[in-house]
């Protein structure tokens, strides 16, 4: 008996019910995914269909204040691989031929591939060098290699200059900016990459009659520096001299401002580090202490200290203890307050008492005796200054510190600036405390801090904030951003600076052996010498000199630090820092088109410019070195016309020098340079002429005996033409 018709309806409802649910399912599901799921499924979707390729945004440049490329963007190309289209058979010959391509470890390559096999890209190496790329395009068209293996554009940082200003300029890396105007300006220079997308099919091959959609970068935007590239080399050149000449174990330093802008113009540490190759450690004492580390872990650790040590900006980040040039503050402060004046008289016996303390005079045992208030100043008489503090008081001292901005940071637009120690109002009411700090001992400040109050003390009393972006330019070269002036506040009235503008070029005049002298310019300017305490048993000092020129009409200041000079016996800020601020000082004023203006007496001893001797007879000869207040010449080969001329044309020659003209291809005389370092003028002057040599003394007479040779720009052991000029600097030995 078949069913009856009341269970076949009952079938035909469970069926029904039963479609209608896996109906219903289904429609939930096709409801979820399509609407509540959407952007998943999207997503997921594309990530299978759609291959997205970043096109990189170039990076903007960094120039110096006249337009000259200090960094700079070019294209450069990623090595890149697809694992899932290599197959077996070409997975080694592509291994080997990459790693000896790219110079690098086989097993790397390798690994790459096995660890991402069913990957279409994997990156291998960024920023390839042009021949390499060559190289490695070559390798993909002769093994047709074509989907296996792809290059990326990319973009890759140069540095045109390598070395110069490296503390400041700073260094990329994969992700942008690591150091410096790099890192503090990122966000500015690097811009916002585009990329393409395109269909692709399962095997990531392009799909046909597809479209692909392009997003164009936008270009980073360029920095223009208050950074002169000619001052810069200016600098980096005479500190180069000063590492080789005192061979400071903690190497050297300087500054030069414009103390009405507060641009930085030069700005420089030595030992300095390649930017196109931060990573390699140049200082071979710092590299020593790398190769010394015995266990992996501790060459870890001393890799990033020598790195950390090699890239740190001293200029800005180092705290130290001024030494006598804080006094250009603390006379400041007390003439603005009226505490001493001019004509204010101090007594110095060599050592003075506070409380239980005796602190000494630099020139102890001897003693400057009584002596006014620019003499104390000239002097840098420590007992006259705790004397000047004393009378200025610990609340109206500390008020000063604060004012001159070096309780806090000066704001300077770079990163890793450091902070001052100090003590505090409180600490000053000690009566110790206070005299030590007036003559710029237990403070500690930043050469940064130091300049940018200096120049407050020399430009009318105002406090500005210094930097070194100057204009900020989009891609197309239009200025965006001006950095204008930032004065902060009036610290001193216009009437103390313009009496401590005096003060200075009295420092300069009444002691030009000591100071930044440079004929046919005022300059202003003060020495300091600090004692490291916590290195006290070795007798180490920072060494430093601070000057301002025109002092009548301040353009510029010069900062110098040379940070534990070695060279025996020399370690005062007027010995090691002030002969590289005066360089720096002679080749600078020229070049900003200040002219020098002599007086009679430089005049009278004043160096004159070889004139061009080549192709004339022995008797023009004569008659153009008349003319220039030049002697008669030696003559050397037998002939018609000039060939040779020592020295050179352009060089300076002091006007009682001899020159050596050559009429025949005559080989020429030679001299071997002698070391007369710690010898007095007289008695260099006196070696070198009766050599041969040529001579122009530096800093001192040749009849000033209280002072010594401690610079010379021939190195020693050299072979050098008879004629050649030698020139010297030379300095008072003992003072502050």
């Amino acid at each position: 008996m078949g069913p009856s018709l009341k269970m076949k309806k009952r079938l035909k409802y469970a069926v029904l019910v039963a479609v209608i649910a896996s109906f219903s399912v289904v429609m939930c599901n096709l409801v979820n995914i399509s609407v509540f799921q959407y952007g998943f499924y999207t997503a997921k979707a594309n990530s299978n269909q759609y291959r997205p390729e970043t096109i990189p945004a170039t990076r903007g440049s960094i120039y110096d204040r006249n337009m000259q490329t200090l960094a700079s963007s070019k294209t450069a190309f990623d090595v890149n691989l697809s694992p899932r289209d290599i197959g077996e058979k070409d997975k080694l010959a592509i291994v080997k031929g990459l790693a000896a391509i790219l110079e690098m470890d086989e097993t790397t390559i390798l690994d790459k591939i096995d660890q991402n096999a069913n990957k279409l890209y994997v990156n291998i190496k960024n920023r390839i060098e042009e021949e390499t790329e060559i190289k490695i395009r070559d390798f993909i068209v002769e093994n047709g290699y074509t989907d296996e293996i792809y290059l990326t554009e990319n973009t890759k940082r140069v540095y045109p200059n390598s070395t110069l200003a490296a503390s400041v300029i700073g260094f990329t890396g994969t992700d942008g900016g690591l150091y410096g105007l790099e890192l503090k300006y990122d966000s500015i220079l690097s811009g916002t990459p585009g990329y393409t997308v395109s269909l692709k099919d399962a095997r990531g091959e392009n799909m046909p009659d597809t479209n692909e959609e392009r997003y164009d970068p936008v270009n980073g935007s360029s920095l223009v520096l208050t950074i002169d590239e000619t001052i810069q080399h200016f600098v980096e050149k005479t500190l180069t001299k000063v590492m080789a000449q005192h061979n400071p174990n903690e190497g050297c330093a300087a500054i030069v401002m414009d103390v009405n802008t507060f641009e930085i113009l030069a700005m420089a540490n030595m030992p300095t580090f390649d930017l196109n190759d931060p990573y390699t450690i140049y200082d071979p004492e710092l590299a020593a202490l790398v190769d010394a580390a015995a266990s992996d872990e501790e060459r870890l650790q001393a890799l990033r200290d020598a790195r950390g040590a090699q890239w740190s900006n001293k200029c800005i980040s180092y705290n130290y203890e001024p030494g006598s040039t804080f006094k250009l503050i603390t006379a400041s402060a007390a003439l603005e307050e009226g505490t001493s004046s001019l004509n204010s008289t101090f007594h110095c016996g060599g050592v003075i008492k506070v409380a239980d303390r005796d602190m000494k005079c630099h020139i102890y045992p001897r003693a400057h005796g009584t002596e006014d208030f620019t003499h104390a100043v000239v002097d840098s008489c420590n007992p006259s200054f705790v004397q000047i503090g004393a009378n200025l008081g610990s609340a109206r001292f500390y008020k000063y510190f604060e004012s001159f901005g070096l309780t806090e940071k000066t704001g300077i637009d770079l990163p890793g600036e450091g902070r001052s120690l100090y003590k505090t109002e409180a600490d000053l009411k000690s009566t110790v405390a206070l005299a030590s700090c007036s003559f710029g001992q237990s403070n500690s400040i930043t050469p940064i801090q130091l300049i940018t109050a200096v120049s407050a003390v020399v430009n009318g009393g105002y406090l500005g904030t210094p930097h070194v972006v100057k204009d900020v330019l989009d891609d197309k070269g239009n200025v965006i951003q001006s950095v204008q002036p930032e004065v902060r506040h009036q610290v001193i009235s216009s009437e103390t600076s313009a009496v401590m503008r005096t003060i200075m070029e009295t420092v300069v005049t009444e002691k030009p052996t000591t100071n930044a002298y440079v004929a046919g310019y005022r300059i202003g300017g003060k020495s300091g010498t600090a004692q490291k305490l916590f290195k006290s048993e070795k007798n180490l000092y920072v060494a430093s000199y601070i000057a301002v020129a025109p002092i009548d009409d301040p353009q510029i200041a010069v900062l110098c630090l040379v940070d534990e000079p070695t060279a025996e016996g020399q370690y005062y800020g007027s010995v090691v820092a002030m002969p590289p601020a005066a360089a720096i000082l002679a080749d600078t004023l020229p070049y900003l088109g200040i002219s020098p203006k002599y007086t009679a007496e430089e005049l009278e001893i004043q160096n004159v410019t070889m004139p061009l001797l080549l192709n004339m007879s022995e008797l023009d000869a004569e008659t153009k070195l008349s003319s220039v207040g030049l002697g008669k010449p030696e003559i050397i080969g037998e002939g018609d016309t000039i060939v040779r001329q020592v020295p050179s044309v352009g060089s300076s020659i002091p006007k009682d020098g001899k020159v050596y003209i050559y009429m025949d291809s005559s080989e020429s005389r030679s001299l071997t340079v002698p070391d007369v370092r710690g010898m007095r003028p007289s008695a260099a002057i006196s070696r070198l002429k009766g050599m041969g040599f040529n001579v122009i003394v530096e800093g001192a007479t040749a009849n000033d005996e209280s002072s010594q040779i401690t610079l010379q720009d021939l190195p020693v052991g050299d072979s050098v033409p008879v004629g050649t000029v030698i020139t010297l600097t030379s300095v008072e030995f003992y003072s502050d």
